[in-house]
């Protein structure tokens, strides 16, 4: 019977430490989704700051050459729509980069890549 105890013991211990170690690498794979998600985002806030103010300093610059306000304005959007035009053309691209990165944070590879460094 002593046996008995001592393997169920065994047993309940092995399962709470593999339990503990599902845990503990189910929050670090969310931590580095979640970093990621917050990385991702402070770059399209400060990519959104710098085109906002190219975006003036253009139209800035075409009323300078001689344009009035508004024709500078619109000539303005309109660099602005050939822009979105061309990321929309690359999207597949750009969503498989975020794809990759994502993939990359949940299964981790950067993990694997820093330790081959």
């Amino acid at each position: 019977m002593n046996i008995l105890a001592t393997i169920k013991e065994k047993i309940l211990e092995y399962l709470d430490v593999h339990i503990k170690l599902l845990k503990l690498n189910f929050i670090g794979q969310t931590s580095k989704v979640v970093s990621y998600f917050l990385f991702a985002f402070i770059c399209l806030f400060i990519v959104f700051a710098i085109v906002l103010f190219l975006g003036f300093g253009l139209t800035e610059i075409f009323m300078a050459l001689g344009l009035s306000k508004l024709v500078s304005f619109f000539v303005t959007i309109a660099a602005y729509i050939l822009i979105l035009a061309i990321v929309v053309g690359c999207r597949k691209g750009i969503t498989n980069f975020f794809a990759s990165g994502i993939i990359a944070a949940m299964s981790g590879e950067e993990k694997q890549k820093d330790d081959k460094e």
